[in-house]
């Protein structure tokens, strides 16, 4: 939970806002109508940010927004007019931005804001540009927007950076000795693709922008440039990626448990049962079914079944995590397991289960033991992936039947 200051004496402009603040989980609204009430909630609270009206009965030269800033609290403007000079001195301050009070969408700006401030702290963008002044003002912007950020000062330096840290954006200038931007992006672009890394090429010069496109930057900003236009680049690009990733989780993963649906399981093993052709290297499958599911349903209805599932799912991702982990159907996973055989495939699943049969799961006043039966197969040379997918289950049934809460191996099966 985070907690926001409005600092407006519009009665109208707060409603508006405490009606957009409520939309959103996790945020927390506070409201001062004066700077007199907005010093005093800032001294003794601790906010995340704050929206700031420039002009204030007792503030009319934007002093409750300086006041923010000093105490280290991101301002976002609130203002019904704006000149050239003003926009100057507000960047100059180092404002996150400023909002327009036009209409209903630039509030909806205003807290579309505050939420991209709150998922930036959890991204690192890397700087490079063997300029330290230039690094310095774009390592600000950045910090501005609570971005993480890391610097290099020339190309080996930002590959090593990236070798060993995840980052969500990389912005560098062109011009550096050795290794320039657009052959620094081409490296980088022969281990990480632009799902993964955002790429943005700076320059003085207009010319090389086509060549940081083609090359794989995801956009290009010609230097010097003003913030606004920085923000609102950076911003669109993670947002755009952001959506991305949307769209991939709800292509590829099970709305409930988040591991991976059926199809994706199934194109998974298929590569990397191939994969195991080529190299000759083993693979396991196992196939889980939950114990006793159906009564779960029946006596504490299908809200605990669900809680069941994600929480077999939730153990099963944080103790595979090295694996595919996917939801089959119904109460039914799969583990695809690349390296290893049989023996480890089965001592791995076999501590799995002991961890699950270890916990109880608790719902509300009800302690609920959870447990699964397993069937594991190693891939053979004349296998298909529904073949395997076939041995495992059979398998899995024999455990089921030899009592549950049981792993078998293909061969403990005969």
């Amino acid at each position: 939970m985070i907690k926001v200051l409005v600092v407006e004496d519009s009665v109208t402009v707060c409603k508006v806002l405490f009606h957009l603040f409520q939309q959103e989980a996790g945020i927390e609204v506070e409201f001062a109508k004066d700077f007199k009430t907005a010093k005093a909630l800032m001294g003794k609270n601790d906010y995340f940010a704050a929206l700031c009206d420039r002009c204030l009965p007792d503030a009319p030269n934007g002093e409750v927004i300086e006041w923010a800033l000093a105490k280290g609290i991101p301002a976002i403007v609130l203002t019904a007019r704006m000149d050239e000079d003003e926009r100057t001195r507000l960047q100059g301050l180092g404002v996150v931005d400023y909002v327009l009070k036009e209409n209903r969408f630039s509030y909806q700006y205003a807290v579309g804001l505050v939420k991209r401030l709150q998922r930036n702290g959890d991204y690192r963008v890397l700087v490079v540009d063997d300029s330290q002044v230039a690094r310095k003002q774009v390592k600000d912007l950045l910090e501005r927007h609570q971005f993480q950020v890391a610097e290099a000062d020339s190309a080996e330096a930002a590959m090593i950076q990236l070798a060993t840290g995840e980052f969500k954006l990389m912005i560098t200038d062109y011009e550096m000795p050795v290794i320039n931007g657009v052959e620094l992006i081409c490296k980088v672009r022969e281990q990480v693709d632009r799902d993964e890394l955002i790429i943005v090429g700076l320059s003085g010069r207009e010319e090389v922008s086509a060549r940081f496109i083609k090359y794989g930057a995801n956009d290009f900003l010609r230097k010097p440039f003003f913030a606004e236009e920085f923000y609102c680049r950076i911003n669109n690009l993670i947002q755009a990626q952001e959506l991305n990733q949307k769209l991939w989780q709800r292509a590829h993963l099970d709305y409930l448990t988040g591991v991976a649906n059926r199809r994706y399981l199934m194109t998974q093993l298929q590569d990397h049962w191939s994969q195991s052709v080529a190299s000759g290297q083993p693979l396991c499958l196992a196939m889980l079914d939950v114990d006793m599911f159906k009564q779960v349903n029946d006596q504490h209805g299908h809200q605990a079944g669900d809680r069941v599932l994600q929480f077999l799912a939730r153990e099963l991702s944080q103790s595979l995590e090295r694996f595919v982990v996917g939801r089959v159907g119904g109460e039914e996973f799969a583990v695809v397991m690349p390296g290893l055989n049989g023996e480890q495939a089965w001592r791995l699943i076999e501590a799995v289960r002991r961890k699950v049969t270890g916990q109880p799961l608790q719902l509300e006043a009800l302690s609920l033991g959870v447990s699964f039966s397993a069937g594991i197969c190693q891939g053979r040379g004349d296998d298909t992936i529904d073949t395997m997918l076939r041995r495992a289950d059979e398998v899995m049934y024999q455990a089921k039947e030899a009592g549950r809460n049981l792993v078998l191996l293909e061969e403990e099966s005969v």
